[in-house]
């Protein structure tokens, strides 16, 4: 017997997605879009807020100032990083749920088709 390779976390949602029933698939996508929306919407008022003209303290040793900086950069990077997953994630996470539930509902087709005709 061959053994099953590694699958990605995108392969892994959608058999997920299309074993479950095909009107669970849909409010899953509504969810997702809904909470990956209202995230996304936190980010860009968090990175707004980080726009937002701040008076730069002098230093008097230019080097001195370089630990702050970084700290600062490393702080705004996540705001950034999460404003482009969610901005992603707010529409693949239901695209990939919308096609689970349409392979669902023609699995769930297809086998209300074989009871009906008898065959097995």
């Amino acid at each position: 017997m061959q053994k099953r390779g590694r699958t990605s976390l995108f392969e892994d949602l959608l058999t997920m997605a299309t074993r479950l029933p095909w009107w669970m698939d849909l409010m899953i996508a509504v969810f997702a879009y809904i909470g990956f929306h209202l995230w996304h919407v936190h980010f860009l008022h968090e990175m707004n807020q980080m726009n937002e003209s701040v008076p730069v303290p002098v230093a008097t040793n230019p080097a001195a100032a370089i630990p702050n900086a970084v700290n600062t950069g490393m702080a705004r990077g996540g705001i950034v990083v999460g404003n482009i997953m969610t901005e992603v994630f707010q529409y693949a996470i239901p695209a990939l749920f919308v096609m689970g539930s349409i392979s669902s509902a023609i699995r769930e087709q297809k086998m209300k088709r074989r009871k009906w005709d008898g065959t097995p």
